[in-house]
């Protein structure tokens, strides 16, 4: 259905608390940088916002409207702001209502049984752990990440490289697991900013937003339900399954970096 060019149509949302500064800040202009079926991406400054329907998947930096076809709605010249609360693109005026947190949090986790876990991860996803990745993050050697990163960021095709969707995976999982097994991940947090900006100079925009995200513990709802699996024992084939269709490679590469955050946790607890 298209809106009316008579008049805007006013659509609610539940909104990521991580753009929530972004949202509800001085009104500025965006860019739309794309439109899907069921998605929309927005360029923001420095930032990447996601308007999607209840078909897509629940991302860090989104807002999810109760709609079929979003894509039906949006025209991909048309024009947007964001800022006092809406999100305005085209005749289309997106408020959000209610907030989620994109970062999960995590019961504490038994250390003696991380690794099984890890390693019923692996046989339902078919899937191995990255072992230069897990090396350098288990003991903390910057510069391999660094290494790794120039190399990964931006490798594959499409919105977020398979490369990218690897680290920001691996990144995820290691801040996330990191308390939960009471790890101290400031390390990584200290070189965080470095790595964005090399997102920012070697990847999509898009892309490298989300690897920001992902370094900040904030992830898409299906990634986060595995790794509450992962934390509980509960449920991991099923919240596997449902990762793994995510996009046409990100599911199955952000599995491969959870395999790679979560061993090299499990090294470290070891060492």
């Amino acid at each position: 259905m298209h809106q009316s060019a008579s008049a805007a149509v006013q659509l609610a949302a539940v909104a990521s608390a991580a753009i929530r500064p972004i949202l509800l800040g001085s009104e500025q202009q965006g860019l739309l940088l794309g439109v899907s079926d069921h998605a929309a991406w927005i360029g923001v400054g420095d930032d990447v916002v996601v308007l999607s329907d209840r078909a897509a998947v629940r991302l860090p930096n989104g807002l999810e409207l109760a709609v079929e076809e979003l894509g039906r709605w949006i025209q991909p010249n048309d024009a947007v702001s964001v800022g006092g609360g809406i999100i305005a693109i085209g005749q289309l005026i997106v408020a959000p209502r209610r907030w989620f947190d994109p970062r999960p949090v995590l019961p504490p986790i038994d250390t003696s049984s991380l690794g099984a876990r890890l390693r019923e991860l692996e046989l339902h996803s078919g899937l191995e752990n990255d072992a230069r990745l897990v090396a350098a993050l288990a003991n903390h050697d910057i510069e391999s990440v660094f290494s790794l990163c120039r190399t990964l960021l931006g490798r594959g095709e499409g919105l977020t490289p398979e490369g990218d969707d690897l680290l920001a995976g691996a990144f995820a999982a290691y801040r996330l697991l990191a308390p939960a097994v009471d790890i101290d991940a400031a390390w990584l947090k200290d070189i965080a900013g470095e790595i964005v900006a090399l997102a920012g100079s070697k990847t999509t925009s898009f892309s490298a937003a989300l690897v920001r995200y992902a370094l900040e513990g904030r992830v898409a709802a299906p990634f986060g339900s595995v790794l509450r699996s992962l934390a509980s024992g509960t449920n991991l084939s099923s919240t596997t399954e449902r990762l793994l269709t995510v996009g046409h490679t990100s599911g199955e590469l952000l599995a491969k970096g959870l395999l790679t955050g979560g061993e090299a946790i499990n090294q470290e607890i070891r060492q």
